[in-house]
């Protein structure tokens, strides 16, 4: 099957070339469905934070793209409340050639820069817009309540360093297996929207 040839391959070489600061990985045995980590960019309100997506690929992937949610709640223009994602790549820029590792790199891209021509969280938008330095503190705060466990759920957590860029560096590669391969269902729920007036 085309589709699992390709992630397959994916999978290889996003573990041999991809940046230090995004990370996916199949969830067990389960090809088509990936859990990522994306680290906030530096000098934004967004550093420091570690946002986990979920990526569902279909047996026509790559000729469609994935379903990509957020799972971490954040505050951002082009991400909904629910953790819908726009990005153009997974809309109509999608192309067959491209990878997990590019709509990530997309992703990353766009929390400091959003893509404003078709925003999907109104709210968000509306504080870009009109009053940037409120929006930056509403992120901030988003950041600082939701975006700032990694995703571990067993009892190598206490172990961890809490700053995510050590955490990164120096975790082995079998505990990121054992991380991004926990059970979905283990998995807390989201917290609830917090509205900023």
């Amino acid at each position: 099957m085309i589709a699992t040839r390709k992630l397959i391959r994916e999978r290889e070489d996003f573990e041999q070339n991809a940046p230090d600061y995004i990370f996916a990985e199949p969830i067990k045995t389960n090809i088509f469905h990936w859990r990522a980590t994306i680290l906030g960019p530096s000098d934004t309100p967004f550093e420091g934070g570690i946002f986990i997506l979920d990526i569902i690929c279909s047996d026509e992937y790559p000729f469609k793209p994935p379903q990509c949610t957020m799972k971490t709640n954040m505050f951002h223009p082009n991400i909904s409340s629910i953790g819908k994602i726009y990005i153009r790549i997974l809309e109509d820029d999608w192309r067959a050639v491209l990878t997990i590792e590019n709509i990530l790199l997309s992703i990353s891209s766009i929390l400091d820069n959003p893509a404003m021509d078709n925003p999907i969280n109104h709210e968000a938008a509306r504080y870009f817009r009109e009053n940037r330095r409120e929006y930056n503190s509403i992120v901030r705060e988003y950041t600082l309540k939701y975006a700032n466990e990694f995703p571990i759920y067993n009892e190598n957590e206490q172990n961890l360093p809490s700053d995510p860029d050590i955490v990164y560096t120096e975790l082995n590669h079998s505990l990121f297996c054992d991380i991004h391969n926990e059970d979905e269902q283990n998995l807390p729920p989201a917290p609830a929207m917090v509205h900023t007036e």
